[in-house]
């Protein structure tokens, strides 16, 4: 019914989260998938590949770089927190882009999260460069990042 479709649109409205220079918008977050395919080669996860599509985007003039393995997976720990570098590989991902002024990229994050895991989200982190050309403080920036709560997915 109306309603029904009402609360999917409500679900579907991204919102975008700054840190640095940086401003992020998670567009989808899946897990639970069994296989990353790409164009010259295909992996199985140890345990559950998760992926996020995300939104870069720079409102700066100037350059600044978005580096893939600073995005973690909230509600996973160590290193698999941090996307697979063999499943970016397949996938053809840049560890690192940057990104010109006024500019914005979208990319794919692959993580080889444990099958038990909870991913309650990511946490994204966007560049420390001096707030502007005089300056040599970074942009406003969190420590550790800033969390993107979602509800991944499951399944292809």
């Amino acid at each position: 019914g109306p309603g029904q479709h009402a609360q999917h649109a409500r679900a579907r409205h991204p919102r975008p989260h700054r840190d640095g220079h940086l401003t992020f918008t998670l567009l989808a977050l899946r897990c639970g998938l069994t296989a990353v395919a790409g164009s010259h080669s295909e992996a199985q996860p140890d345990g559950q590949f998760c992926s996020a599509r995300l939104r870069v985007d720079n409102q700066d003039p100037n350059f600044h770089t978005f580096v893939a393995a600073q995005q973690r997976l909230e509600g996973v720990t160590g290193p698999r927190a941090r996307p697979d570098a063999f499943a970016m590989a397949v996938r053809r991902q840049y560890e690192e882009v940057e990104i010109g002024g006024h500019d914005l990229i979208e990319v794919e994050l692959w993580y080889d999260v444990p099958r038990d895991a909870r991913v309650t989200g990511l946490r994204v982190t966007g560049d420390r460069d001096p707030s502007g050309y005089l300056s040599t403080r970074p942009a406003d920036h969190a420590p550790d990042g800033v969390l993107i709560r979602e509800e991944p997915r499951t399944g292809p």
